[in-house]
């Protein structure tokens, strides 16, 4: 079966997942620094909670991909992250002590390394590996829409209202990105497509993590992927705070900029088994 097959009540919910989900991606990380900077936090202190926070998500990047792998309701792997960006958002709202604000940060770091190899596996389990590529990239677009118009909408609600709007825009799209992939019957994702199993033979095994150390294309991608996050993932909010204590811009304005200009936010996709040679 191919996209070209799938039913449009499958697919739109998909892309409107795609669409929604950006903004749980970056969600509310780019603008903690700010919002903690302003409310009397040293740069230690940000520091510290947002390293903890991004650890955390290092660590539990490898693991959680294994069990949604592994996983026969990939819907559920985007529930749980929508609901750990709303309760991120809120938290940050209610309290700003250390350790509820890195709670937060964990729970956001949980949301981004879930919601892509939930997404790509539920993408893969409806279209197919002869599918994935062309609806892959129409996710991609709707994703790269999404992130553009969420932060776009940030900055707007934020020059206007404070970082309540902010933190409350991040929640509204949690909360939506979880009513569409609900709206995705859960018998229209092929377990086994999910996992990577060859379409013309029905008995043969999913593709296992060992692929990627079989492949070295594979493993050159993950490693220069991971050079490049060392490198960028700390240049938004180190920017942002920066100029805020220089006074030379408003706060949510500013930030929502440099994420819709940063290209480190057009996420890359991570590897699936619809790109692997033995596909």
């Amino acid at each position: 079966m191919t996209s070209r097959s799938s039913s449009p009540t499958r697919l739109w919910p998909l892309l409107a997942l795609n669409f929604f989900m950006a903004d749980m991606q970056s969600g509310i990380g780019p603008f903690v620094g700010v919002f903690l900077q302003e409310r009397g936090w040293a740069s230690g202190m940000i520091g510290a909670a947002m390293t903890i926070g991004n650890v955390a998500g290092m660590l539990i990047t490898t693991p959680i991909g294994g069990l949604i792998d592994a996983s026969r309701n990939k819907r559920m792997w985007v529930v749980i992250p929508g609901i750990c960006v709303v309760l991120a958002s809120v938290v940050i709202l209610i309290s700003q002590d250390f350790w509820a604000v890195t709670a937060s940060q964990i729970a956001q770091s949980l949301a981004s390394a879930a919601i892509v190899p939930a997404v790509t596996g539920i993408t893969l389990g409806i279209v197919r590996q002869k599918g994935f590529n062309r609806q892959n990239g129409r996710n991609q677009a709707f994703n790269h829409a999404g992130n553009m118009v969420g932060a776009a909408r940030s900055g707007y609600l934020g020059y206007r209202y404070g970082y309540v709007a902010v933190f409350v825009l991040a929640a509204a799209f949690g909360a939506i990105a979880i009513a569409c992939v609900l709206m995705i019957p859960a018998k229209a994702i092929d377990d086994r497509a999910a996992r990577g199993s060859k379409e013309d033979d029905s008995t043969s095994p999913p593709d296992t993590p060992t692929l990627l150390l079989k492949h070295k294309p594979l493993l050159v991608l993950a490693l220069t992927l991971a050079i490049f996050h060392l490198g960028n993932a700390a240049i938004v909010p180190l920017y942002g705070l920066a100029a805020l204590a220089e006074g030379q811009a408003n706060g949510p304005s500013f930030v929502a900029t440099t994420v819709a200009c940063d290209p480190g936010l057009l996420h890359v996709p991570a590897p699936s088994a619809a790109c692997s040679p033995s596909s």
